[in-house]
């Protein structure tokens, strides 16, 4: 449990380490301008928690990482990767995913909604894995917004399909995970 606090603590140290950095980042009148491809590109970091709502103790610490395209009306339209370790026991989900967030228009709106779909390899112990089907729809919320670096709070809800491993010599009695999330990040 102590290395999960370290880890944790030490992601949003670096979170804000980011997100001051880009706060002090100002060009200049005599900086170029950025490139066609850096002006359209985007990346970022998410980290939170999910709650099992399905009764599979699956609680779980997430990170997300994520890049692809951005323009005026979409914010990213990419792919990631999520790291779910579970706080109640040893099983981790790792999605891998397409994802799309956009608030509609080319203003500067209070939310957007957000949309994920790919496939998880989830390992439920040392030896079971029960990859499947991963799904995320949610709704954020604009904390910070400049030229550079937008901050945001995003409320979802995640179902995960536990689809047991062929391998194993007995059935498993699990229920497909769904789960109610809660991320704060910073994307760029």
């Amino acid at each position: 449990m102590k290395s999960i606090i370290n880890i944790t603590f030490s992601i949003i140290l670096l979170f804000f380490c980011c997100f001051d950095a880009s706060a002090r980042n100002k060009r200049t009148k005599t900086d170029a301008p950025p490139s066609a491809f850096m002006r359209h590109f985007a990346w970022g970091i998410d980290v939170g928690s999910s709650i099992d709502i399905s009764g599979n103790d699956l609680s779980s610490l997430d990170i997300s990482a994520y890049f692809g395209y951005k323009n005026s009306i979409i914010r990213t339209l990419g792919a990631g990767v999520d790291i779910r370790s579970s706080l109640g026991n040893s099983h981790t989900l790792m999605p891998i995913y397409a994802m799309i967030r956009s608030d509609f228009t080319n203003k500067n709106p209070l939310c957007f909604l957000e949309s994920r779909i790919g496939y998880s390899f989830n390992t439920l112990n040392t030896i079971e894995k029960e990859n499947g089907l991963f799904f995320s729809v949610g709704i954020g919320f604009n904390l910070f917004t400049s030229s550079t670096v937008k901050s945001h709070i995003i409320l979802s809800y995640t179902y995960n399909e536990l689809k047991a491993d062929d391998l194993l010599e007995y059935t498993r009695y699990i229920n497909n995970l769904s789960a109610m999330s809660i991320r704060i990040g910073v994307n760029f």
